[in-house]
C-alpha cells in the first residue's frame, strides 16, 4: 500500500501554512517528527515513519501554529499541551466508535 501523499498547505484560523516533508537530515538534527515555524508559516513534517505517527505530528503542529495564533502566552506548558492535545485528538479521529459524531461535526 502506497504511502498517502501529505496535503501542500493547511488553514489555520484563516491562516494559509505551507506544508513541506522534513529532510531525514533535518529529522536526525532535531530529533523531532515536524516543526512549525510560525513566522513563515511553514510546517514540516517527517514521513519516514509510520502513517499514525504522521498524522499525529501534522496534529501536533497545526496546534502549535493555533497555540500562537489565539496568542497563549504560557510557553513553558506549550509542548506538553501540544502533543497531550494532538495524541489525544488522533485517538477520538481514529475511533470507529465516534463515526457519527465527526460526520455531524465536519458537515453540520
Amino acid at each position: 500500500m502506497a504511502k498517502k501523499k501529505l496535503p501542500t498547505k493547511v488553514y489555520v484560523l484563516g491562516h494559509e501554512y505551507t506544508v513541506e516533508e522534513m529532510s531525514e537530515k533535518l529529522f536526525k538534527e532535531r530529533e523531532a517528527y515536524g516543526d512549525c515555524c510560525n513566522d513563515q508559516k511553514k510546517i514540516r513534517i517527517y514521513c519516514g515513519v509510520a502513517e499514525s505517527v504522521i498524522r499525529d505530528t501534522l496534529l501536533h503542529e497545526v496546534l502549535h501554529a493555533v497555540w500562537h495564533l489565539t496568542h497563549i502566552q504560557n510557553h513553558d506548558e506549550e509542548e506538553k499541551v501540544v502533543s497531550r492535545v494532538a495524541t489525544s485528538m488522533i485517538g477520538f479521529l481514529d475511533d470507529p466508535r465516534n463515526a457519527k459524531i465527526i460526520t455531524l461535526l465536519v458537515n453540520y
